[in-house]
């Protein structure tokens, strides 16, 4: 099946050539890759029509890695190869979604004729990415739900309330909605509310015309007309003051405007998205938010996750943006990124990247290139293995400090002392943080 790619998941070289070998007469499209974030990161920068899956990974189970590719790519068929025969992992195997499981040695028709099996039967569109959302990176289970929110709301016309702190990406998800709707031809215009003065928002958003007021020398075409037929995003929508809120409703309900100096009302077909900072349900409780236009806005309220909430997401996210610019990291780098807190979500994590990259074009990202502060060092060694790992995708910093303290005890029969010197800190300061968890 020539123009068909495949993807094999195998640590070991010699398997991975032997797959390779089998498959090569009738498939142009091969890619082959030692480990399950490697995996991911392959299907995000590029979706393949099948996956063939060794079970025995070094940095993941491949069940789980099985499962987070059900979850992300449910149309695309995996194959499961094991060197071992076993009931209940063939059973397992198959609850997850497996299509194939096939047992070490293979020969290479039978393995070549599985695949295309699997090819035949599936309902994988020809291109797998179209229908997805490849921008919006990382496997972890909120991410994951941050997807199928975004695809349900482009396939809806409902307006939408994006929420999360500043820096987690809610533009981009906001344009990769606009961008998988009915509406993707028409405009995407995109407004901070904080940058529009009191006095300039009947002009900035319903527009003026030629001699309405001191310096209107030309006609002006509000933001409401600029995105007829399109979407319009509105972030920090809580920096409007209520009389513009009231009138923003206005539009939501009747959709029409009337420029500043015209006579002529001018009806526009607009979707609405719209984001935050802040929780609604407190800004609405504060009076900053009117409830009225807070529930328009919400038909589908989508919330992103602090970085520090998706920690596994870390190495997917640097190696995307990495592979911007080509280049690698070397694993001490990686673990201070894994440790450290991202205050300014993914948007400091692409910039400590790219910077990093640009002071070392010609090696390996090394930690001092990525001048970040050290962080205690609870969250230092222990802490970037335990945020790698499948089973703690989506806990939190101070869940891995928990479990790091929890561990050094455990491991040094409950001795302050020792524990604190594996810990990298003074015995004061472990007292402290035992303290602070025993009363939280």
């Amino acid at each position: 099946m020539k123009g068909r790619s495949v993807l094999v998941v195998e640590d070991d070289l010699a398997a991975a050539r032997y797959a390779a070998a089998a498959l090569r007469e009738n498939f142009d499209d091969l890619r082959t890759v030692g480990g399950g974030t490697e995996a991911l990161i392959a299907m995000e920068s590029r979706v393949s029509d099948v996956v063939l899956l060794d079970l025995g990974l070094p940095d993941m189970d491949g069940l789980e890695l099985l499962t987070m590719l059900k979850r992300r790519w449910p149309e695309v068929p995996v194959i499961l190869v094991t060197a071992a025969e076993d009931v209940s992992t063939v059973f397992e195997s198959v609850r997850c979604g497996a299509t194939n499981y096939l047992v070490k040695p293979v020969a290479p028709a039978m393995l070549s004729a599985a695949v295309q099996k699997a090819l035949a039967t599936s309902s994988v569109p020809r291109s797998c990415s179209d229908s997805g959302i490849p921008e919006i990176v990382g496997a972890s289970r909120r991410v994951v739900e941050v997807r199928h929110l975004a695809v349900l709301a482009a396939r809806s016309d409902a307006n939408v309330l994006i929420t999360g702190d500043t820096g987690t990406g809610k533009e981009l998800v906001a344009r990769a909605i606009h961008r998988l709707s009915s509406l993707s031809r028409g405009p995407f215009i995109a407004h901070n509310c904080s940058l529009t003065p009191p006095g300039l928002f009947e002009s900035q958003f319903f527009g003026h015309r030629r001699g309405a007021f001191t310096g209107a020398d030309r006609d002006h075409v509000g933001l409401l007309e600029e995105a007829h037929g399109g979407t319009l995003f509105l972030d920090e929508l809580e920096c409007l003051s209520a009389i513009h809120q009231a009138k923003l409703l206005r539009v939501l309900d009747d959709g029409e405007v009337r420029p500043i100096g015209s006579n002529e009302v001018r009806t526009v077909s607009v979707r609405f998205l719209a984001a935050s900072n802040a929780d609604p349900r407190d800004m609405v409780g504060a009076g900053r938010l009117r409830e009225d236009l807070y529930y328009r806005l919400r038909s589908i309220e989508i919330h992103l996750p602090r970085l520090r909430e998706r920690p596994g997401d870390i190495p997917l996210l640097a190696r995307h943006f990495l592979g911007e610019s080509g280049g690698s990291l070397t694993p001490q780098a990686m673990e201070v990124l894994c440790s450290y807190s991202w205050p300014g979500n993914v948007r400091e994590l692409r910039n400590v990247v790219r910077r990093a990259r640009s002071v070392s074009p010609d090696r390996p990202i090394a930690p001092r290139d990525l001048g970040l502060r050290a962080e205690s060092a609870v969250t230092s060694a222990r802490f970037a293995g335990f945020v790698t790992t499948p089973e703690n995708v989506g806990h939190t910093l101070e869940d891995a400090e928990v479990r790091a303290i929890e561990t050094a005890l455990r491991e040094h029969g409950g001795n302050r002392s020792r524990a604190a010197r594996a810990l990298g800190i003074d015995r004061s300061t472990l007292r402290r943080k035992v303290r602070r968890l025993h009363h939280s």
